[in-house]
């Protein structure tokens, strides 16, 4: 039987540190080399509405694309495909095919909205752990979206926050942002005027924008050991981080193939001869395996550079499966009976 989880159904199956946990052990696996990740293909889809529909940045004049991204995670029990679309007239449409590794049946299809925030987030928490200096409490956001509101609520899972300076274009939405994350979380969340305020006494960076170009000055970084989580635009020529910020940061990647496909960040300081693959330290199935050193003494700042992958996707759709299983949640349904062709 397939089990169909709508994204109504996923909401409240699992605590916020179980996607923390869920992605932590993916990434543990890739690392240890019993799992394996197959970076995002992007076919390019010439039409549609990408600024519309969420899609904006696109390659050569198209205005749309068909995604994809998969990984294989035996030791959790889990392998998958997420395929989605940007830019067209239905806008972000998102599945998850989920297979069982042991038996190789196909366990469940899942829609993917309502916990692709939420694993994002965890993806940034855990980098946030491994990365962040001990004791860090206050936190710089750049953005103040519906991701902005889930990276919150997961790094106060990994770090004792107590204040937020967030920053976004539009202050009707940074002001409205601010009232409701304070009330939520119980802490000063406030908004400032400028990047450069939100970087105030710092000890952690988040930005969650779809910004192509740089969203703070990488000098106005407070001169002190920090971690920045670079979480929006993820293509080759777009960039949320300043080459400065890059040239002077320790930088790691969610996965080392598709880092290097992806991340303007590093991609276009490469571009110009700055700097050349290494670099970059490691990506965070190395760094949660333990194969990689994460901060180090002689190194002020880390940076972080995630575009989402399969590996957090297949680990987080693996346990939502499991729980959904033992709580009886979701629809099954059955697929015809195999049967034999005639010619």
């Amino acid at each position: 039987m397939v089990l169909l989880l709508r994204n109504h159904e996923i909401r409240g199956l699992m605590e916020l540190s179980d996607y923390i946990d869920a992605v932590e052990d993916g990434y543990r696996e890739v690392g240890l080399g019993s799992g394996v990740g197959f970076p995002r293909e992007n076919l390019w889809i010439a039409g549609g509405d990408s600024e519309r529909h969420g899609g904006g940045h696109l390659k050569d004049g198209a205005k749309a694309s068909f995604k994809f991204k998969a990984a294989l995670l035996p030791g959790i029990g889990g392998a998958g495909v997420q395929a989605y679309t940007v830019g067209l007239q239905k806008g972000l449409e998102t599945y998850m095919f989920l297979f069982d590794t042991t038996d190789g049946s196909l366990t469940a299809i899942m829609e993917v909205l309502y916990y692709d925030w939420l694993k994002t987030a965890a993806v940034s928490a855990v980098a946030t752990r491994y990365l962040a200096p001990p004791d860090s409490s206050v936190v710089a956001l750049i953005g103040t979206g519906r991701h902005a509101r889930s990276q919150l609520y997961l790094l106060a899972e990994v770090c004792t926050i107590q204040r937020v300076q967030a920053y976004s274009r539009t202050p009707e939405t940074r002001n409205t942002f601010c009232e409701r994350m304070s009330a939520e979380l119980g802490v000063e969340v406030i908004p400032v005027e400028s990047p450069a305020k939100a970087l105030e006494n710092a000890d952690i960076v988040t930005t969650i924008t779809n910004s192509p170009t740089p969203v703070f000055d990488g000098q106005s970084l407070p001169d002190k050991p920090l971690h920045i989580n670079a979480m929006g635009a993820h293509y080759p020529w777009v960039r949320e981080i300043d080459e400065y910020t890059v040239l002077n940061s320790r930088v790691f990647v969610d996965e080392w193939k598709q880092g290097f496909d992806e991340e303007g960040e590093i991609l276009m300081p490469m571009a110009e001869g700055l700097i050349d693959e290494s670099h970059v330290i490691g990506d965070l199935g190395g760094l949660v395996a333990g194969k990689i050193k994460g901060r180090d003494p002689n190194s002020r700042w880390t940076l972080f550079l995630s575009g989402g992958t399969g590996i957090e996707d297949v680990a987080v759709a693996t346990r939502l499966y499991e729980k959904a299983k033992s709580k009886g949640i979701g629809t099954e349904f059955k697929f015809n009976q195999p049967y034999e062709f005639e010619i």
